[in-house]
């Protein structure tokens, strides 16, 4: 199960949307059958576990799943980064291996702290700035072997690194590094 499954106050909010469901592999290749368009965060809770004050991470390195399930279907990936998110919350940025232990079971170890007024909500004076690449086609391949899903997962993180490349700068980052764990 996932935190979506798990709370159920994420669960109703999720549902009242109507358009938010778990990034299962059940779920995705449903809708990706469907010819539907998915939008997911492929690190979900690493991203938020690894999120360090003023540094650039995210949890893709081993995330193969998605590149597979778009493998099998010809879909297209579009790399997007969000600058300044790793403004917006300051977290507890110790003891990283066992929290990401835990995330693994579908525990996100995470505190964090963002607006004085409200902790739970980002710091409001933070700049952000959503940069979107180019779609990066994927062929249809209706058994990929882990070769082939290796190496288009190489090709999104080369993708997703040329993107933050590009824009770091024009979104005040001109020293930034991306750190893909």
């Amino acid at each position: 199960q996932n935190l979506r499954e798990w709370s159920g106050f994420f669960k109703v909010l999720c549902d009242v949307s109507g358009r938010l469901e778990s990034a299962t592999r059940q779920n995705l290749t449903r809708r990706m059958a469907e010819g539907r368009n998915v939008g997911i965060i492929p690190g979900g809770f690493e991203d938020a576990t690894l999120h360090v004050q003023g540094r650039e991470r995210t949890a893709m390195s081993d995330r193969k799943g998605l590149i597979k399930y778009a493998l099998q279907h010809g879909y297209a990936l579009t790399p997007i980064y969000t600058f300044g998110e790793s403004e917006t919350y300051a977290t507890f940025p110790y003891l990283l291996k066992p929290r990401l232990w835990l995330n693994r079971f579908g525990i996100p170890a995470v505190a964090f702290f963002g607006a004085p007024w409200m902790p739970l909500f980002p710091r409001r004076n933070v700049p952000i700035a959503s940069c979107i690449g180019p779609p990066l086609q994927l062929p249809k391949l209706e058994k990929p072997t882990p070769e082939e899903v290796s190496k288009w997962h190489a090709a999104y993180l080369d993708a997703l690194q040329a993107l933050f490349d590009k824009h770091k700068g024009e979104c005040g980052k001109p020293d930034a590094k991306l750190e893909i764990w």
